[in-house]
Order: structure tokens, then C-alpha cells, then sequence
């Protein structure tokens, strides 16, 4: 069982304690965060995660995507800021992209490293590896102005199991965020209304959504192609 809450920091490097929920300081005030300690050096942050079922962070502004920790538990109920908060399995989770470089930066300085897996288990950790179906790690610069992810370079197949579709596909390609409120994607409607109103960095439209949900797909985490790689858990973690 995770740590339910330890504290509020102002940086993750100065984090000291377990795996768990922290609150960091930014410039918007405390946001929640749920720090790994256990892998690879510890200071691992969770920006993404969805379990399959559960309403896949529907109805997310650009201004949610970009500006704000978003934390949803069953039938996508909005958990309020400041709330505490329990174990992994209990919670779909999307950290504003505006925060990800700033509590980055300590594997390759000045880069955003990137480590994502997918599994059988909801809430499954970042250091349960071997309950990790598939796992890759790979890095990108920063975003652009649109929140493309600019620079984006392999890193390591930890598992030997494939390249998932938000690194080979959304990553390289530099598409730009879009939400059902903002299109910025390469295609003619918006990708975003099509599956669900779930943010995400469309193409035309994806390969290895975490979080769809409409347009024939079922909401489970997909780790590459439309729809052929379903899985229960899936979870982003930066450092």
C-alpha cells in the first residue's frame, strides 16, 4: 500500500520519504503528485495514468490538460484539489503539461525522461516490474509552443516487447496537444471529440491512446496501434 500523503515540497529532489502522494509548490499554488522512490534512483513522478472502465478523463479543457493536476476515480468523478488521497488503484490521473519540465530534468539535464508500462493490474507500480506487461523508456527535449514534444530519442525496451505508439507515433512526429476545446490535430474533425473528449497528442487520429474512450474504441490504455494492444492499467512517470 502506497503512502496516502506526505507533505508539501518545493522541489521533488529535495523528497526524502516513500513512495507515495506529495504536494509540490509552483507558481499555481501546491498540485498533488504521486512520487516512485523504489525505481531506478527514486523521484519518479506520475503524469498519466488510466484504468480500463473507468471514464478515461472525459471532457478535459485545454485548460485542464495543460494547467492543472487531474485526479478522477470511478464513473469519472472529479477529485477535489487538496483532497488526500489513497492507493494508485483508486484514481485516473493527468498532470498539466506546464508542470512536467519543471519537476524534470534530473536524468539527462535539461531533457524530460519517460518511462511508460502497461499491465493486468490497476494501480500497478513503477517498480513492480515484473507484473509489467511491457515497459520502454525513452526522453524528449521539452514541448513547443502547442505542447508537441520536440526532440524525442529512444532510450531502452526494457521488457523486449515493442515500441509503444505515444513515443514511435505522437512523440516523433511532434504532434500538438488537443482537447474537445482546442483542435490541433493533423486531421479534418477533431480527434478529440471522436474518442470520448480525452486530451491527447492526435495525429490523424492515434497509435497507443492511454485514454480513449468512443469511436468504436473501448477505454483501455493501449500501448500501440488503434485498438490491438488493450490493457487494464497503463501509467506515464517523468523524471
Amino acid at each position: 500500500m502506497s503512502v496516502i500523503y506526505n507533505g508539501l515540497y518545493n522541489k521533488v529532489a529535495d523528497i526524502k520519504g516513500p513512495s507515495g502522494w506529495y504536494f509540490i509548490n509552483t507558481v499555481d499554488g501546491p498540485i498533488h503528485t504521486y512520487i516512485n522512490q523504489d525505481y531506478d534512483g527514486g523521484g519518479w513522478v506520475l503524469a498519466l495514468a488510466n484504468r480500463a472502465g473507468q471514464g478515461a478523463l472525459t471532457n478535459l479543457s485545454y485548460n485542464d490538460a495543460v494547467n492543472k493536476c487531474n485526479i478522477r476515480t470511478n464513473n469519472n468523478i472529479v477529485i477535489a484539489p487538496g483532497s488526500k488521497l489513497s492507493s494508485l488503484d483508486n484514481y485516473d490521473y493527468w498532470l498539466g503539461v506546464r508542470y512536467w519540465s519543471s519537476l524534470t530534468g534530473r536524468v539527462s539535464a535539461n531533457k524530460i525522461t519517460v518511462v511508460q508500462f502497461v499491465s493486468g493490474t490497476n494501480g500497478t507500480s513503477l517498480d513492480a516490474t515484473g507484473s509489467h506487461n511491457k515497459r520502454y523508456r525513452w526522453r524528449f527535449d521539452n514541448f513547443n509552443r502547442t505542447y508537441g514534444m520536440v526532440g524525442a530519442t529512444a532510450v531502452s525496451d526494457e521488457t523486449g516487447t515493442g515500441v509503444p505508439g505515444l513515443y514511435s507515433y505522437h512523440a516523433v512526429n511532434g504532434f500538438s496537444l488537443s482537447t474537445y476545446d482546442l483542435d490541433q490535430d493533423t486531421y479534418g474533425p477533431n480527434c478529440a471529440t471522436t474518442y470520448g473528449n480525452t486530451p491527447w497528442w492526435y495525429g490523424a487520429c492515434w497509435d497507443g491512446h492511454y485514454f480513449p474512450n468512443g469511436g468504436g474504441y473501448a477505454n483501455n490504455p493501449n500501448w500501440a496501434g488503434a485498438g490491438s494492444q488493450l490493457y487494464q492499467y497503463g501509467a506515464v512517470y517523468i523524471k
